[in-house]
């Protein structure tokens, strides 16, 4: 096997000969020479998430497949990176995430024809078939030594943005997010043999729809905002019109890559389907594969393992008839066993998950050899005796249906409580050092509009009422419906006050908003906010807000109140929440105010809750963005440069960093602390320090809404 890489770029990256498709050690072997190849290249190069010979290798196998793959991932690329810069995301995030967009679809090489141009939609079968190709090239993408992350952004690409229902692996990274809304806004809006690409309107409506749920709303504004200064970008990258031409001809080297390819991809493809997990080493051990089954049945996840070399504790192993994994000691030793004497193996284990988990499965371990006497590998395979645990799309969606409002779609009782169970065993581990608090609402006097309206304008009330949430959440926050009119917002990594100043600002939206679509009806909600204490269940945290809410309607209605807050002597939180002081001062004859806002979230999600402001104000310009540091431009000024007596002609210009730092407390404890400073000097000549200041702390009033600063 020639193990040359190529250095010609006309060529092939690596000369390899297909296998007989039903020799599944000669195509594993071929991946292994790949693995080989791609690594040795890197270790030449600098550090970058995927080598060029092995991203130009499956770029040309892609085209070669179907050139609207790569349009389509280039179009992908493209919505990502302006998203992506609007987020303040820096240039090497930013490339890995471009990378993502254009091998998502990597895939589809190993696609039926009858599948991937179907004049019509997947049936669930059919899309449970794509969907394991795309973990099969995903696993591939290991082997080629693809940098982790962008393996793990490619891997979670379909998860829900809420993952209502399905588990519990905590928030969605922000990079899967944007892909995914960036996916399928492509999707929806090119033309498909059975339908016609909708316009920007239709796909943002519908994309809307699955704010929250499917999609993070946060992304979706985002990218509507790039759209409207950038979406023209996108033209020059649309589908040919018509049949595609036919494919130019190919070198015998060429034609034997693709044939390659496709091999290792159908082959990976029946690992996922029959195997509940797999792992694939080299000579030396080390790992070049970990599917993404391997962390249910380790524990381990692919960052933990690859990168390194298999050693006997990744995979906790005990026979049968044992109750502690290790104690029979061989067994543990079956892969460099059949790496030394190159005989398959095959037995019922024990494989020891957790502590307190273990699972019952059989274990095949089988030799890759390139000729007599030589392994150059080992896969191990593992099937639960239950059976494979495949989660298809009808199970999935059924899960989803079970733990979901069917009217409202976000997340029902009994999934609230699971969620909250989840974010207080979080809070519980870092002993109540970060904050969690609870948001409990009530439509006010929700049975008179249906008795005077009828149920299904309360329903639309419901539903109007739903979608206004999840706008004005952010990312990692969770809604449900506890039951009739009453809804419970969760919000990780906030405390008390942010949580009352969260609540002031539904209810404002709420009084504000047109919810039901009936002319004459004002909507208005009553509040009730808590936040957990240590020793604090599921059942104690909700029954203090809900005793807040029944205090807010017995005294009036369309207010908020929250636990403690007789002790708070009648202060506002939103008025008493500036821990650093604000001053103006004089630089040079330059007026300027300075003001820290305390977080406690993290700088992501900060990031979005700006970005979440910027959206909210029309007057609004940004002027610099980049990772951490942003300035924008607030209002606008005349021919003059005078201020005028309204906020939109009273213009500033504020620049915004923010940082996180570790300080040592009193107990010798580290914790983390988040910071957002803010510089805001005039824009034109204010008239006064006097105003000038009453400017600025309206501003930052508005701004500390959306930040949610202690």
């Amino acid at each position: 096997m020639n193990h040359a890489t190529v250095n010609d770029e006309s060529l092939v990256y690596c000369r390899l000969t297909p296998a007989v498709p039903t020799d599944t050690c000669a195509i594993i072997n071929r991946l292994l020479t790949l693995s080989d190849t791609a690594r040795r290249e890197l270790m030449t190069g600098s550090q970058i998430p995927v080598s060029r010979g092995v991203m130009t290798m499956l770029l040309r196998v892609m085209q070669v497949r179907d050139p609207s793959i790569i349009l389509h991932g280039q179009r992908i690329a493209t919505i990502c990176r302006g998203v992506s810069e609007l987020l303040g995301w820096d240039d090497s995030q930013r490339a890995q995430l471009e990378l993502a967009a254009l091998l998502h679809d990597l895939g589809k090489i190993g696609v039926p024809e009858q599948i991937l141009r179907k004049p019509g939609k997947l049936s669930s079968e059919e899309y449970d078939f794509v969907s394991l190709y795309h973990h099969a090239a995903t696993a591939m993408l290991q082997a080629l030594h693809v940098d982790p992350a962008l393996v793990a952004t490619l891997t979670q690409l379909h998860h829900n943005f809420d993952g209502a229902g399905v588990d519990a692996t905590g928030e969605l990274p922000l990079g899967p997010r944007i892909l995914a809304v960036a996916d399928a806004y492509d999707s929806l809006s090119s033309p498909k043999s059975y339908r016609r690409g909708m316009t920007h309107d239709e796909v943002m409506r519908i994309l809307n729809e699955q704010s929250g749920s499917r999609y993070d709303g946060n992304v979706i504004r985002t990218l509507n905002r790039w759209y409207e200064a950038s979406g023209d970008s996108l033209f020059g990258l649309g589908d040919p019109i018509g049949q595609q031409d036919s494919p130019s001809s190919m070198t015998d080297d060429e034609r034997n890559e693709v044939v390659v390819m496709s091999q290792i991809l159908a082959t990976l493809y029946q690992f996922q389907s029959l195997y509940d997990g797999y792992f694939i080493v080299d000579s030396q051990l080390n790992y070049c594969i970990w599917s993404d089954g391997m962390q249910e049945l380790s524990g381990r996840s692919l960052q933990q393992v690859m990168g390194r070399a298999w050693n006997a504790g990744d995979v906790r192993l005990s026979s049968i008839n044992q109750t502690k994994a290790g104690a029979g000691g061989s067994s543990e030793e079956i892969v460099p066993q059949v790496l030394r004497n190159g005989r398959p193996q095959f037995g019922s284990r024990v494989c020891e998950v957790t502590e307190g988990q273990q699972i019952s499965v059989d274990v095949y371990t089988m030799p890759i050899s390139s000729a007599p006497g030589r392994i150059t590998g080992v896969v191990q395979l593992f099937r639960r005796k239950g059976g494979v645990k495949r989660q298809s799309r009808e199970y999935v969606e059924l899960k989803l249906a079970a733990t979901r409002d069917a009217l409202t779609g976000v997340a029902n009782r009994g999934q609230l409580e699971t969620q909250l169970r989840h974010l207080l065993d979080d809070y519980h581990n870092h002993e109540g050092a970060r904050s969690l608090s609870a948001i409990f609402l009530d439509v006010d006097k929700f049975k008179k509009i249906n008795d005077t309206h009828g149920h299904n304008a309360g329903d639309q009330v419901l539903v109007d009422l739903t979608r206004l949430l999840q706008h004005e959440t952010y990312s990692g926050e969770v809604i449900a419906r506890y039951g009739g009119e009453e809804f419970v917002v969760l919000c990780p990594d906030t405390d008390l006050e942010a949580a009352v100043r969260r609540a002031e600002r539904l209810r404002d939206a709420i009084t504000k908003s047109s919810i039901g679509g009936i002319s004459g009806l004002s909507v208005t909600s009553s509040f009730g906010v808590s936040t957990a204490h240590v020793g604090d269940t599921v059942q104690t945290l909700l029954e203090r807000a809900d005793a807040c809410l029944y205090r807010a309607k017995e005294t009036g209605r369309n207010k908020t109140c929250w636990e403690g807050q007789d002790e708070d002597n009648g202060v506002d939180p939103e008025l008493n929440a500036t821990e650093s002081e604000t001053r103006v001062t004089d630089i040079n004859g330059v007026l300027m105010f300075c003001q820290d806002i305390e977080m406690s979230t993290s700088l992501e999600l900060t990031a979005m809750k700006l970005n979440a402001f910027i959206d909210s104000v029309d007057d609004l310009k940004v002027t610099h963005q980049d990772q951490g540091h942003m300035t924008f431009r607030l209002g606008s000024v005349g021919f003059t440069r005078r201020w005028g007596t309204t906020p939109e002609r009273q213009a500033v210009d504020l620049d915004v960093r923010y940082e996180t730092s570790r300080v040592t407390g009193d107990m010798g404890k580290a914790t983390t602390r988040r910071r957002v400073s803010v510089s805001i000097v005039p824009h034109g000549k204010a008239p006064d320090a006097a105003t000038f200041e009453l400017r600025c702390l309206q501003v930052m009033l508005q701004l500390r809404s959306y930040l949610l600063g202690s």
